[in-house]
């Protein structure tokens, strides 16, 4: 009897410990309040607490003309000498333009974005940070700016002012995507207007007032709200372990660093959930340094002289009467296949 009592003893007491270490652990791990406190703190840039995240987006329903241009781009058939064509005339440094391949015919996409805005649908607050419909839509505007670029660089190469409209219909296509808040589609709209920018210096002047648009526009809010948007789906994981508050407050500083910023060789810590965005930054930052590339490249074109002076603030321009040059190389990492910063625009 003695030794029931004393098994069944142990027992009690170690089924006490077990549950006191369960929730000694669920308050520790899973507890929402420090959640709740870092999510309380403001970021950067005017951009509010992560709890003022969802109330930025409600949901917005597509419109006819998104339905009209998905349709036009699931009809665009995989062309990788396009793809290529587009990456290499990207890449290079030389104002003469290569030889495209054949090209389908964007008439009618150029045409609807040239018409009509496009509204894409969004579900109101903030959820899925990487759904289908999401990853269906990045790809689709993907092709349909690299289809258009194509067609502008075969128009440029003929001197055709036309050329023109195919970029300005990518502009349009790129800010149809302002209103999707995950981080995907604000990249999609950066490698857009990267593309934009990069192939602009070579087609026939004049340049169009539109392209200010372009060279105005900022990559990196909008990469913040995105992050932001990233953060914010953190607080809804059913378990809030202390490695998500980490995260959350990590993610807020490396805004901070982000948005105080003035170089545009950047390298920036690596965010610990969500998508990777240090590579991103720093696309984003010597973006900075690229459109100023384009809008020097032009100047010299016109006639004018170029502004040595560089809204970065670790770099300038020159030129010698045949090559502009920025003052320092600016890397990155692949498969990105950036617009060069030293461009020989005499041909």
């Amino acid at each position: 009897m003695k030794k029931t009592l004393v098994v069944i003893a142990i027992i009690a007491v170690g089924a006490w410990v077990v549950v006191s270490l369960v929730g000694w652990a669920i308050s520790r791990f899973w507890s929402r309040a420090p959640l709740a406190a870092s999510a309380a703190r403001p970021w950067p840039g005017g951009f509010g607490s992560l709890d003022s995240t969802a109330a930025r987006y409600p949901a917005q329903q597509a419109n006819a003309a998104s339905a009209k241009l998905a349709a036009l781009a699931g009809a665009l058939p995989k062309n990788e000498a396009l793809d290529d064509f587009v990456g290499r005339e990207v890449a290079r440094g030389e104002l003469a333009i290569g030889a495209p391949p054949a090209l389908p015919d964007v008439a009618a996409m150029r045409a609807l974005l040239l018409r009509e805005p496009v509204v894409w649908a969004r579900p109101g607050g903030v959820g899925d940070i990487g759904g289908k419909e999401a990853t269906e839509l990045r790809g689709l505007a993907m092709t349909m700016a690299r289809a258009l670029v194509a067609s502008a660089l075969a128009k440029g190469r003929a001197n055709d002012p036309a050329a023109w409209e195919d970029l300005h219909a990518v502009w349009l296509l790129a800010r149809s995507l302002d209103a999707q808040p995950q981080v995907m589609m604000q990249t999609a709209a950066l490698s857009m207007a990267r593309m934009i920018n990069a192939v602009a210096w070579k087609l026939p002047l004049p340049a169009p007032a539109w392209l200010g648009e372009v060279q105005q526009r900022d990559a990196v809010r909008p990469l913040l709200g995105a992050f932001q948007y990233q953060a914010a789906s953190y607080q809804h994981t059913p378990m809030p372990t202390a490695l998500v508050v980490k995260s959350v407050e990590h993610d807020r500083r490396i805004a901070e660093v982000v948005f105080a910023e003035t170089r545009c060789d950047v390298s920036t810590a690596m965010n610990e959930l969500g998508v990777d965005l240090s590579s991103v930054w720093r696309r984003a930052f010597r973006y900075r340094a690229e459109r100023e590339a384009t809008a020097n490249a032009l100047r010299v074109r016109a006639g004018k002289p170029i502004e040595t002076r560089s809204q970065c603030s670790d770099g300038a321009w020159t030129f010698d009467g045949a090559t502009l040059r920025f003052s320092r190389a600016i890397a990155t990492e692949p498969p990105d296949r950036p617009m060069p910063l030293v461009l020989r625009v005499i041909r």
